[in-house]
């Protein structure tokens, strides 16, 4: 096999490609990252499997990409982010995967006792109905009451809830582990 031919059995068709990176919502797959540039990683080496298949194929940021190819993040880990990430879309919309985990990423350094409590428009509430409804986010109210022409205009505040904490804990081995990988990607 020429150098040519071999670097182009290395390229991943862009059907597949595009099915990986919209699985991941064009971010990192460890949902404790979720950074915006990445690359797309075979769990399964490609010098080992020489294939491009969906199943062996996940969405890591370059940081993450180096810790899974030095083996600090293994494969298992990277096919149990895989499937819990597939989990998370199949129930959920992307905006509200995405509010769950920057609820919980937000408290990952704040004392158990406290809540994080983001502001969210009234008027947009369908839009994270599945998540108010799984009780993995609760509405904690608004702090002032502003209405234009009768309509309610302020926003109100929404705040992850042990059952949410519990669900997004799930999709990794411990929340000590989330933690470091936090802190050693610079995330926090």
């Amino acid at each position: 096999m020429t150098s040519v031919s071999k670097e182009l059995s290395r390229h991943i068709p862009a059907k597949i490609k595009r099915r990986v990176l919209v699985e991941a919502g064009h971010r990192c797959a460890i949902h404790t990252c979720r950074e915006f540039e990445v690359d797309v990683h075979h769990i399964v080496p490609f010098s080992k499997c020489q294939k491009h298949e969906y199943e062996n194929l996940i969405a890591l940021c370059p940081n993450c990409h180096r810790r899974a190819d030095r083996g600090d993040i293994d494969r298992k880990a990277l096919k149990k982010y895989k499937v819990n990430l597939r989990y998370a879309h199949d129930r959920f919309s992307q905006l509200e995967v995405d509010i769950l985990f920057k609820l919980h990423n937000a408290e990952l350094d704040m004392a158990p006792e406290e809540k994080v409590q983001a502001q969210w428009p009234l008027s947009m509430i369908l839009m994270i109905n599945r998540i108010l409804d799984a009780g993995y986010i609760e509405v904690i109210g608004n702090q002032s009451s502003v209405q234009v022409l009768g309509m309610e205009i302020s926003p109100i505040y929404i705040s992850l809830t042990d059952k949410g904490r519990e669900y997004i804990n799930s999709f990794s081995a411990t929340s000590a582990d989330s933690r470091a990988i936090l802190r050693e990607t610079g995330t926090t």
